[in-house]
């Protein structure tokens, strides 16, 4: 019950949000109707330059954990 009381409320808060930032108009008429406007939202990608990490390998040599086994025997 918590969780459909929180999507209810995040969902007008979302609402309230697009009315005051422009994106979805209300506008009473005359008789007393409510008519809604919205505004065309446009999704892609741009082309930008922005500073990106860079990540190299090289070849060291470092010692490195091994583990032997023996079996008991001094075999050479």
């Amino acid at each position: 019950m918590r969780t459909i009381l929180l999507v209810v409320a995040l969902l007008i808060v979302i609402a309230m949000a697009l009315v005051w930032t422009g994106v979805i108009n209300l506008n009473r008429n005359a008789n007393g109707s409510v008519s809604i406007e919205t505004k065309d939202v446009e999704v892609g990608t741009t082309k930008a330059n922005v500073q990106v990490p860079v990540v190299r390998t090289e070849t060291r040599q470092v010692d490195v954990p091994a583990v032997a086994v023996s079996n008991g025997s001094n075999a050479q």
